[in-house]
């Protein structure tokens, strides 16, 4: 239930979960089964369980950039995007980015997965996470015309699940190039994959989209987890409410964490805790409460006036900042291109402003993806290209950062693990300083790499709670990712030239041919327009401390007793999907860690 400060501090719980978000639901919903313990959950957003523009599937998207249910966070400028500021979104209130991202519910490869066991997390492996997976799920079949019609699989129980929380559906509406673009793919090399949850995601797949296709509703951890036990005594929300420290007995080693400090309107609280403190408050202010909590690099704590509790300086990164590969925080980046198509396809274009009608509403707007192996966009010459920066870079990088590019180069010469995905999407995407022409068509496909080589970084830029922290990613500072994004764009550009998907085209609008010119042209317009993808993780990393990790495979952060991060930001390498399945998976698998050491 929904509390008040004043009751939230009264009671003295067995755990605190700071964040209500994708994980911080999942778990407390979770731990709360057990009538025994008491379980509270503090969240700096509200909820507003009858919004819109949170429910209805076709308006997914839609709260990016509203300081209500955004965190709004934006990068420092990028020097390899011309020193752009990149966007930032974060979700604000009950359901985190999950009740505002766009719906995707992907896997990477199974062999993704098994690199968390290989870099030191015994149990963090493909089958043990699949099976989390689908106790977080629960598949509704599609109708049997869709299944003929667009070649779905129906529900396959060893890879879906069918009882848990999250319902998950596929698209009840189908845009007209759907079919173009799956033939197109093929014709490109790309084959159709019946069913990408499998642990091989390669191919051109109709994903799962985490809604409810009979009630045409959004499915997030608000709804799906917390709302059905809300009036559960011994699970107590308190939202509106931001989190500004941990406390810790500081008596006692290894740190025991007691509770947490946290701030409602200009008051200060503390509420207590028994067993454990849970951080599940994202890639972005995980490592930030760390950090004002004593947690982290002594140097950059210091520059801040914090104590240090805890030197640990894989805390916002992996290792200590050498060089710029040393750094943890990874994302996806995205590119988009744009084409104005014959006027007898069905587009979002032609009811953009107009009350949409309810197909289009009632489906998520795209849930086709072309996950591609990197012989698919770049050729023998390129791939060599790519493996001499990589070797080079291998050379110089500490221990730690080999293991993982030693894995990367391993996934980049594997057919079965994507390196680039394209989602198309039936309408003009946005672009800055792009407009549509009046009465006209398009279709866009957003072209994306998958395993960056670069590394970024998180800090606090204040020892003030309230201050945004110091997000940079460093978007391609290795040059190799420059050279996979422009090879996925130019892989987009070229299906529109082929096949049905070409022979829908008029008019070539984004790039433009002059921005698409050449590579050099095409790295320009990748440097100027292309943005995050919104799949920040690695800050606080699952691995051995001497690797720069800051949690165990216990997921309790190294040298504490109880203190605990249960988000993205564990995951120590970035994977080929979008991260929302695998958030929910790290949420039932941590419930279950707990739960076991009770």
């Amino acid at each position: 239930m929904i509390v008040g400060s004043e009751s939230f501090i009264s009671r003295s719980f067995d755990y605190i979960v700071v964040g209500g978000g994708t994980a911080g639901l999942a778990l407390a919903s979770r731990l709360s089964e057990d009538s025994s313990v008491i379980v509270g959950v503090v969240e700096a957003g509200n909820w507003d369980p009858n919004l819109d523009r949170v429910n209805v599937p076709g308006l997914c998207g839609s709260l990016v950039g509203d300081a209500h249910y955004d965190w709004a966070f934006t990068s420092v400028p990028q020097s390899n995007l011309n020193n752009r500021q990149i966007y930032q979104p974060r979700g604000k209130g009950l359901g985190g980015t999950s009740m505002m991202n766009l719906l995707a519910l992907t896997r990477a490869a199974a062999r993704e997965y098994n690199a968390l066991e290989v870099l030191g997390n015994p149990g963090w492996n493909w089958r043990a996470i699949l099976e989390f997976m689908k106790k977080s799920e629960s598949t509704v079949v599609p109708p049997e015309e869709h299944i003929m019609n667009y070649s779905l699989m129906p529900s396959d129980a060893r890879w879906h699940g069918d009882s848990g929380p999250i319902k998950k559906s596929y698209p009840t509406y189908f845009n007209s190039l759907h079919k173009a673009f799956v033939a197109t793919l093929e014709l490109l090399g790309v084959p159709w994959n019946p069913d990408a949850s499998n642990g091989c995601n390669v191919g051109t797949a109709l994903n799962h989209s985490s809604y409810d296709a009979g009630s045409a509703v959004r499915s997030y951890s608000a709804n799906a987890y917390y709302e059905p036990v809300a009036d559960r005594k011994n699970l107590l929300i308190l939202t509106g409410a931001l989190v500004s420290k941990i406390a810790f007995d500081r008596s006692r080693t290894p740190l025991v964490a007691t509770g947490v400090e946290f701030m409602k309107g200009d008051v200060m609280y503390m509420a207590t805790s028994r067993r454990e403190v849970i951080l599940s408050a994202g890639s972005f202010q995980t490592p930030m409460l760390l950090e004002l909590s004593g947690i982290g690099n002594r140097e950059i704590l210091y520059q801040h006036g914090i104590d240090t509790l805890l030197d640990l300086p894989g805390v916002g990164e992996n290792l200590q900042v050498i060089s710029r590969l040393e750094r943890d925080l990874q994302d996806h980046l995205f590119v988009t291109t744009i084409h104005e198509i014959d006027s007898r396809h069905d587009t979002l274009d032609v009811v953009e402003g107009d009350p949409q009608p309810k197909e289009y509403l009632a489906s998520p707007p795209a849930a086709l993806f072309g996950f591609l192996p990197a012989k698919a966009f770049m050729g023998n010459e390129q791939r060599e290209q790519w493996k001499a920066i990589v070797t080079s870079a291998t050379q110089e990088a500490p221990a730690s950062l080999k293991k993982q590019y030693e894995l990367q180069t391993e996934w980049f010469e594997d057919s079965s693990v994507a390196e680039g995905e394209v989602v198309p999407f039936p309408g003009f995407f946005r672009l800055s300083g792009l407009k549509t022409e009046p009465n006209k068509r398009y279709s866009s496909m957003v072209a994306t790499s998958m395993h960056p080589l670069s590394r970024g970084s998180v800090h606090i830029a204040s020892a003030d709670p309230t201050v945004p922290p110091r997000i940079d990613p460093n978007y391609l500072s290795n040059p190799a990712d420059a050279q996979v994004l422009v090879g996925v764009l130019k892989f987009a550009l070229k299906a529109y030239r082929t096949g049905p998907l070409g022979g829908a085209v008029r008019k070539q609008v984004a790039p433009s041919v002059e921005e698409s010119a050449s590579d050099e042209a095409l790295l320009e317009y990748v440097k100027n327009t292309c943005s995050s993808t919104y799949h920040p993780l690695g800050t606080a990393a699952m691995l051995p401390v001497q690797d720069g990790g800051v949690v165990g495979p216990d997921l309790i952060v190294h040298g504490t007793a109880n203190l605990r991060v249960v988000d993205a930001s564990i995951l120590p390498m970035q994977i080929s999907a979008h991260t929302q399945a695998t958030v929910y998976a790290i949420a039932e698998k941590a419930a279950d860690i707990i739960k076991s050491a009770m």
